[in-house]
C-alpha cells in the first residue's frame, strides 16, 4: 500500500488540518456571467463562494475599498461607467490571488494591464488546472514535512513544520518575483 504521506495516530490533528488546508473553493470561469457587472454584483458572487476560503467566520475577501483601490493602482484595465466587464472580473480574480505573495507593484508588473498580451479568463482557468493537479502532492508532501520530526513535543513539530513551510512559501514567492524581474527588464 502506498503511503499518503499524511500523519496518523497523534498525528491526526495535522491531517484534518491539511484536508482543511486543500479544501478550498475556487470561482470557476464558468461561474463568472458573460455580461458586464456592478460593483455590488461582484461583490456579492467574490464573497459568496470565497469567503468560504477564509480563515475566520464573517471575513470578505473583496470589498469597495480594495476594487478601488487596485482599479487606481491600475491593477485592472479603466471602468466604463459603473459596471465591470468580465476581463476585469477576471483580473480582479487574479489580484486576488497573486496579493497573497506580491506587491502591488509586482502584480502590475506581472499582469502588465495596459498590453493586449495577456488572456487573464484563460491563464486563471489554467491555473486551476494546475492546482488542482498538484494538490494531492502537496498535500502528502507537506505530511513528510511533519512527519520528519517525530523526536520533537507537539509544540516543538509544530513550530519546526512551520519553519519549513514558511520557508518553501519564500522559495516560491522568489520565484514569483524572479518572472516579473524578468520581464520588467
Amino acid at each position: 500500500m502506498k503511503s499518503t504521506g499524511l500523519p496518523t495516530g497523534k498525528g491526526a490533528a495535522f491531517n484534518d488540518i491539511l484536508k482543511q488546508t486543500f479544501n478550498d473553493v475556487d470561482l470557476q470561469p464558468e461561474e463568472i456571467p458573460r455580461l458586464d457587472l456592478y460593483m455590488d454584483q461582484i461583490l456579492t458572487l467574490f464573497n459568496g463562494v470565497l469567503s468560504k476560503n477564509s480563515r475566520h467566520p464573517g471575513e470578505n475577501p473583496l470589498t469597495k475599498t480594495m476594487i478601488n483601490n487596485y482599479s487606481k493602482e491600475k491593477l485592472l484595465t479603466p471602468v466604463q461607467g459603473k459596471k465591470y466587464s468580465r476581463e476585469q472580473i477576471m483580473q480582479l480574480l487574479c489580484v486576488l490571488i497573486l496579493k497573497q505573495a506580491l506587491t502591488l507593484s509586482d502584480i502590475r508588473s506581472l499582469m502588465a494591464v495596459n498590453e493586449d498580451e495577456i488572456g487573464f479568463e484563460r491563464a486563471y482557468a489554467e491555473s486551476l488546472r494546475v492546482k488542482n493537479s498538484l494538490r494531492e502532492k502537496l498535500s502528502g508532501l507537506i505530511g513528510e514535512v511533519r512527519d520528519s520530526f517525530p523526536g520533537l513535543s507537539p509544540g516543538e513539530q509544530d513550530l519546526a513544520t512551520a519553519l519549513v513551510l514558511s520557508s518553501l512559501s519564500h522559495y516560491l514567492q522568489r520565484a514569483c518575483e524572479g518572472m516579473i524581474d524578468n520581464r520588467r527588464e
